[in-house]
C-alpha cells in the first residue's frame, strides 16, 4: 500500500464528522500525524475543492467536489446488491425472518427473505405478491408512494384477505398518514392470521421509496416490550440501507439527498 494515499484518506475521513470543521492541530493531534504532512495533504485537496477552509477561522471541512463522487458512487449500488447483508443483520438482531419488498403494480413483492433460527414460523414465501394495504412491511412502502398512486390504489377497491385487514379507504387514508409521520409500521393479522409485522421504507438518492424492509413475527414472540425493539431494529436497518443507496438521515429525522 502507498502510505501517503492511506493518510491522506485517513485525513478525509476524520473530516465526516458532521456538522463540525477541523483545525490542523486537531486534526494533526486525532491522526497521530506532524502538522506539516496534515499541512501539505489539505492544501492539495484544497486545490482540487475536495476540502474547503474557512478563511476567518482557519478550520477545515469537506468539500463541495465530493459531492459529485459519492453520488457516482451511489449509482452503482444495487438494491439487491446492498441489501441482503442487512437483512441477515436484521434477522440476527431480532431472530425473526426478514423481508424486502418492493411494488409490482398495486402489490408488494417479497424481494429477498431471510429465515431467523426460530423454528415457529408465519409463512411468507419469497417471491408473494399481496396487495400493498396488507400487513406492516407492505403499508410503509405503500405510505411513501406519491399521492396519486395512493389514490389510484384505494379507487382499485381494498379486498379483505383476513379479520384484521384495512378495507375502508378513511382509514386506510390515516393509517398511511401516521406511518408517514412515525416513520415505521405495525400490524398484525392483517393477511396472516396470527401473525405481527413491522416494517419500514426505504429510500434511493433521488428520494424514491423504491422498497421497504421489515420483519414477520407469530404473536407468541411479540408483546408489546418486543415491538419496541422490533420497530428500533426495523427502523435503523432500513435507514442502513437507505444510507447505502445514497441517502442520510437528517436531524428532523427525515430523509435527505447527499
Amino acid at each position: 500500500m502507498i502510505q501517503s494515499l492511506i493518510r491522506a484518506m485517513d485525513v478525509l475521513e476524520a473530516l465526516k464528522e458532521p456538522e463540525k470543521s477541523f483545525s490542523l492541530a486537531e486534526l494533526s493531534e486525532a491522526l497521530d500525524l506532524p502538522p506539516s504532512t496534515i499541512h501539505r495533504i489539505l492544501q492539495t485537496f484544497c486545490s482540487k475543492n475536495y476540502v474547503k477552509r474557512d478563511e476567518k477561522t482557519h478550520l477545515y471541512q469537506l468539500g463541495p467536489a465530493l459531492i459529485s463522487l459519492g453520488m457516482a458512487a451511489t449509482r452503482n449500488v444495487r438494491l439487491q446488491d446492498a441489501a441482503p447483508p442487512i437483512l441477515k443483520k436484521l434477522s440476527a438482531m431480532t431472530m425473526e425472518d426478514t423481508f424486502l419488498v418492493i411494488v409490482a403494480g398495486f402489490k408488494g413483492l417479497v424481494l429477498e427473505k431471510v429465515e431467523g433460527p426460530n423454528n415457529l414460523k408465519v409463512i411468507e414465501k419469497f417471491g408473494s405478491e399481496v396487495d400493498l394495504h396488507c400487513g406492516a412491511i407492505r403499508k410503509s412502502l405503500l405510505a411513501h408512494q406519491p399521492d396519486s398512486f395512493i389514490r389510484d390504489f384505494i379507487d382499485h377497491g381494498l379486498s379483505r384477505h383476513a379479520d384484521n385487514t384495512i378495507t375502508d379507504p378513511k382509514t386506510l387514508a390515516e393509517d398511511l398518514e401516521k406511518i408517514r409521520r412515525e416513520g415505521i409500521a405495525v400490524s398484525c393479522g392483517e393477511y396472516i392470521p396470527g401473525a405481527v409485522g413491522v416494517g419500514a421504507p426505504v429510500f434511493s438518492r433521488d428520494g424514491t421509496a423504491v422498497a421497504s424492509m421489515g420483519l414477520i413475527a407469530p404473536v407468541s414472540r411479540a408483546d408489546e416490550k418486543r415491538i419496541e425493539v422490533f420497530k428500533n431494529d426495523v427502523k435503523q436497518c432500513a435507514q442502513e440501507l437507505s444510507y447505502h443507496l445514497g441517502y442520510v438521515e437528517s436531524a428532523s429525522g427525515r430523509y435527505q439527498k447527499e
